[in-house]
Formats: structure tokens, sequence, C-alpha cells
């Protein structure tokens, strides 16, 4: 895992936490969501929004629908974030 990957998912874990309102350490990446951390819809958007502004990427709704665990969430962005960052990177050269 690169370093740039591992800060994304530092990056994740952290605003998971900030939504749930425990410290980054009590996540554990094979946590799901919803069933063990308690999080809502409405902090799954949340999640989204923070990550898509932080990283500068569009997260669509639709394509995260599968996310149940916290590793599952790191994945998605990761894989997302590469794919867009790869096509820009493209256009521009």
């Amino acid at each position: 895992m690169s370093s740039e990957e591992t800060t994304r998912r530092t990056q994740t874990i952290k605003a998971i936490a900030e939504i749930i309102e425990v410290s980054p350490e009590e996540i554990k990446t094979g946590d799901r969501l919803r069933e063990d951390l308690g999080m809502d819809s409405l902090g799954s958007l949340e999640l989204l929004s923070i990550l898509s502004e932080e990283l500068h990427i569009d997260l669509e709704i639709e394509d995260a629908m599968g996310i149940s665990t916290v590793d599952d969430a790191c994945a998605f962005i990761e894989s997302s974030y590469v794919a867009q960052r790869g096509a820009a990177q493209a256009a521009d050269g």
C-alpha cells in the first residue's frame, strides 16, 4: 500500500469517526457501518460529502450503495480516487 493510499484510508476512517463521534482508534476495518458503528443513511451521505470535498473527487451515491464495512468504504474511496485522477491525468497528458 502506497503512502498516498494509506493517507486516503486514514482520511476515510477519520471521517467515519467524526460522523459517529468516536476516536479513529476505536474503528476496525471489518466493522460494519450500520450494524457495528450505528451509522445511518444521513451519516453515509455526510461521509461521501466530506471525502468528496477533501479529496476533490466526485462520489456518486448510487455507486456507494454496496458499501457495508469500513474496508468497503476505504476501497470505494480508493478506486474512485484512482479512476478520477487517472482520467484527469490522461486528459492533461
